[in-house]
C-alpha cells in the first residue's frame, strides 16, 4: 500500500487545500449569519468536547498510526493490531460519554443550548468508529483525499440550504460536525476491505496490552492540547464569547495557513515509524535533512506573508466585525516556523525514534509556560493574550525540543540554503511592507501581496540558485517531458 512520499504529500496537500478552501467558502458566509457571538459559542462547546475526546483517545490516533506502520507488511500482524486498538477506543468511548452526561447535569453554561452540546459530542462516537488512524499508516493518502472532498462538498451544500438566520445555529452545528467527522461512516465501511478474522484466534486478541504505551502517548497528546485548545475556554470562562469569536477569527486564518506547512507531517510519521521498525537508518537521517530544509523554505515566506495579509484576508473572511481577529492572526503568523520547526525535531524525528519522553519533558515547559502567559495576559489583553500564551508555548516547545533531543536528531540546523531562505525572506518583506502603502480594496490587496511576495521570494532564491528551487524545477521538467 506504499506509495512514494512525492505521491502521498500531492494527495495530502490536495487534501489540505481543500480543508483550506472549505472554511474560506463557509467562514464568511457562517460569520455574517451567526455572527460573533455566535462563533463563539459554538467554538466554546467544540473546545469543550475536544477534551473530552482527547480523554476517549487516550493517546490512540498518534500511537496507533506508528503501530499499524509497523506491522502493515505483516496481514495478520495487522488485523490483530487493528482490532485490539479499536477495541481499547469503544471501551473509552463509553467513558466519555458518562464525562459528557455529567456535564449536561451540572454545568449552568453548557445547559443554556443543551441540544447543541449534545449534537456536537455526536463526533467523539464518530471519531471513534472512523480508525482514521488506520488510513495514515498504510499511507493510503489517496482515498483520505478523495473521500475529504466528497464530504466537504455536502458540507458546502447543506450550509447554505440549512443556515439562514442566526437562530440556525443547531444546523450549523450539524454542518460542522458532519465535514469534521462525517468521514468516519465511510473510513468504518472500508474497513472490512482490510480486517479478516480468518486464521486468528480470538483469544489471543488483548487491548490492554497497549496501554502501557498508548498512556505515555497519551501524556504527551494531552500536554499538548492543553496549549492548543486551553486557550479559548479559559478565554470564555475569563471574558465574553464575544471575544472567543474574536481569537477564533484569528487562529482560523493561521490554521488554513499552516496546514501547507503541515502537510509533510501526516504521511512522514507513518513512513518514519516503518524505516525505523527495518532498521533504515541512513535513509532516514537523509530524508530528515531533506525535510528540514523544506520546512524552513515554506514556512519562513508563509509566516511573513501572513502578517502582512492578515489586515487584509480578515475582514474578507468575517466581516468588519472581527476586525479584532487581525492582531491575532499576526501574533501568531511567527508560529508557522517555530510549530513547523517543532514537527520536524519531534513528531517526525524523536517519535518514531521511541523518544516520547523527551517529547513529554519538553511539551509539560510549553503547557506551564502557556497556563502562565494566559492567566497573566488575558484580564488586560484579552483575545491578545490566549495569542501571546500560544506563542511562548511553542517557542518553548521548539526550542526544548532541540536541545534536549539533540543527540537524535542528525539535523544540520544551518547551512547555505537556510541563509538563501532568510536572505530571500528579508527581501521579501521590504517589499511588502512598501506595498502597505496602496490604499486599495481588500481583495485587491490580498492578491497584490501574495503575487508579489512569492515573486520576489522565488527570484531571490533563483538568483542564489537555491536546491530547493532547482529541485522543484527539475521535477517539473520532468513531469513535462514524459507527457
Amino acid at each position: 500500500m506504499s506509495r512514494s512520499i512525492t505521491a502521498n504529500y500531492i494527495f495530502n496537500l490536495l487534501n489540505t487545500i481543500s480543508g483550506i478552501l472549505f472554511p474560506l467558502i463557509t467562514f464568511p458566509y457562517s460569520s455574517r449569519i451567526l455572527l460573533a457571538e455566535g462563533i463563539g459559542e459554538v467554538n466554546f462547546y467544540q473546545s469543550i468536547i475536544s477534551y473530552i475526546s482527547l480523554v476517549v483517545g487516550l493517546g490512540i490516533p498518534l500511537y496507533a498510526v506508528r503501530e499499524i506502520a509497523r506491522v502493515r507488511n505483516d496481514r495478520k500482524q495487522l488485523n490483530v493490531t487493528t482490532i485490539e486498538i479499536l477495541s481499547l477506543h469503544g471501551i473509552t468511548t463509553l467513558i466519555g460519554y458518562l464525562v459528557v452526561a455529567i456535564l449536561c447535569f451540572t454545568v449552568p453554561k453548557i445547559q443554556t443550548d443543551l441540544p447543541l452540546f449534545l449534537l456536537l459530542s455526536s463526533s467523539i462516537f464518530l471519531t471513534t468508529i472512523g480508525c482514521e488512524w488506520f488510513y495514515k499508516g498504510i499511507e493510503d493518502f489517496k482515498y483520505i483525499t478523495v473521500r475529504g472532498l466528497i464530504v466537504r462538498m455536502i458540507g458546502i451544500i447543506l450550509l447554505f440550504t440549512l443556515v439562514k438566520t442566526k437562530n440556525d445555529i443547531l444546523w450549523y452545528g450539524i454542518t460542522i460536525t458532519l465535514t469534521s467527522v462525517g468521514n468516519s461512516v465511510f473510513n468504518f465501511i472500508r474497513l472490512r476491505k482490510y480486517l479478516c478474522m480468518c486464521n486468528i484466534d480470538r483469544r489471543s486478541i488483548n487491548p490492554y496490552k497497549h496501554l502501557k504505551s498508548v498512556g505515555i502517548t497519551f501524556l504527551l497528546v494531552l500536554l499538548s492540547t492543553i496549549y492548543l485548545t486551553l486557550n479559548p475556554v479559559i478565554l470564555g470562562f475569563m471574558t465574553d464569547d464575544v471575544y472567543v469569536g474574536y481569537y477564533y477569527g484569528g487562529i482560523k486564518l493561521f490554521s488554513l495557513v499552516f496546514g501547507i506547512v503541515d502537510s509533510l507531517t501526516a504521511i512522514l510519521l507513518p513512513r518514519f515509524s516503518n524505516l525505523m521498525a527495518e532498521g533504515r537508518d541512513e535513509e532516514f537521517a537523509t530524508i530528515s535533512q531533506k525535510v528540514y530544509s523544506f520546512t524552513v523554505g515554506v514556512s519562513l515566506p508563509i509566516s511573513v506573508g501572513l502578517f502582512f495579509v492578515s489586515q487584509y484576508a480578515i475582514p474578507i473572511l468575517g466581516g468588519n466585525s472581527f476586525i479584532p481577529s487581525i492582531g491575532v492572526s499576526q501574533i501568531l503568523s511567527v508560529l508557522l516556523v517555530l510549530v513547523g520547526l517543532s514537527n520536524v525535531f519531534g513528531m517526525q524525528t524523536l517519535y518514531p525514534k521511541g523518544k516520547v519522553y523527551i517529547m513529554v519533558k519538553v511539551t509539560l515547559m510549553a503547557c506551564i509556560t502557556d497556563l502562565l502567559v494566559c492567566f497573566l495576559t488575558i484580564p488586560t489583553f484579552k483575545h491578545y493574550g490566549a495569542a501571546m500564551g500560544y506563542l511562548a508555548a511553542e517557542l518553548v516547545a521548539t526550542t526544548g525540543l532541540y536541545i534536549m533531543g539533540r543527540k537524535y536528531i542528525s539535523i544540520r540546523l544551518f547551512d547555505k540554503s537556510i541563509i538563501h531562505y532568510l536572505f530571500a525572506v528579508i527581501l521579501m518583506g521590504g517589499g511588502l511592507f512598501v506595498l502597505q502603502s496602496l490604499n486599495w480594496n481588500n481583495l485587491l490587496m490580498c492578491i497584490i501581496m501574495m503575487c508579489v511576495g512569492a515573486f520576489i521570494y522565488v527570484l531571490s532564491l533563483l538568483l542564489l540558485k537555491d536546491s530547493l528551487i532547482l529541485e522543484g524545477l527539475a521535477i517539473v521538467q520532468n513531469k513535462c517531458l514524459k507527457k
